[in-house]
């Protein structure tokens, strides 16, 4: 599998709008966590926490010029990986999701392997990735040409890597790639979950930007 072009741009003067949150989910009865129920329920992050306190203020971001914005609008999200890709990674094909929140509609697409302990999954936001930047342990990167906020978690239970890509200024979507039989003797297993998210990144940025 190719490494995707990385470039890591730490970004210190920036900061999350108030109220902006990145964990994952916690509220059982969160909408994006109900949609998301069945075989990986960690796999989203509490969108509405994010969303809280964003509005017409939201920071433009330290991110490079765009090779195109990518329409996440009306894109069959689920192109985000090609059945080549599936086959590679070892995952089941990718199931759909949709949620309804107060700043308007989110779309998913998981895949998940239980071979090899990793699942992957893309979310649509309806709100820019800028809002992220600044985040607690995030860190300001480039891949494949377009800006992205990486955030890891929980390095010491189940390691996830959340990427935050910059694809209008508008919308953005999230990737979240994620170790599903950790080995909590292996505080360096959250450094492959990144090092994974990011081919899993480029891998749907080239995919969704050619999707119709």
């Amino acid at each position: 599998m190719a490494e995707p072009a990385v470039t890591s741009r730490s970004n210190p003067l920036r900061t999350v709008p108030a109220g902006v949150s990145l964990g994952p989910p916690s509220d059982p009865e969160d909408p994006v966590a109900r949609a998301s129920r069945g075989r990986t329920t960690v796999l989203l992050v509490a969108i509405a926490a994010l969303l809280t306190g964003c509005g017409a203020d939201v920071p433009a971001g330290p991110f490079p010029p765009r090779p195109a914005d990518i329409d996440t609008t009306s894109v069959d999200i689920c192109a985000g990986l090609t059945p080549h890709q599936q086959a590679a990674l070892g995952v089941e094909p990718g199931v759909p999701g949709t949620a309804e929140l107060s700043e308007g509609p989110t779309r998913t697409c998981r895949w998940s392997s239980f071979d090899d302990g990793y699942n992957y999954s893309i979310q649509t936001l309806p709100v820019p990735a800028a809002v992220t930047v600044g985040s607690p342990d995030s860190t300001v990167q480039e891949i494949s040409g377009y800006g992205v906020v990486q955030v890891p978690a929980h390095a010491t239970s189940v390691p996830q890597c959340m990427t935050y890509v910059d694809t209008s200024d508008t919308v953005g979507i999230r990737t979240l790639t994620q170790a599903t039989r950790p080995d909590k003797r292996d505080p360096t297993l959250i450094e492959e979950v990144c090092r994974r998210a990011e081919v899993f990144t480029s891998q749907v940025i080239e995919n969704l930007r050619s999707a119709r």
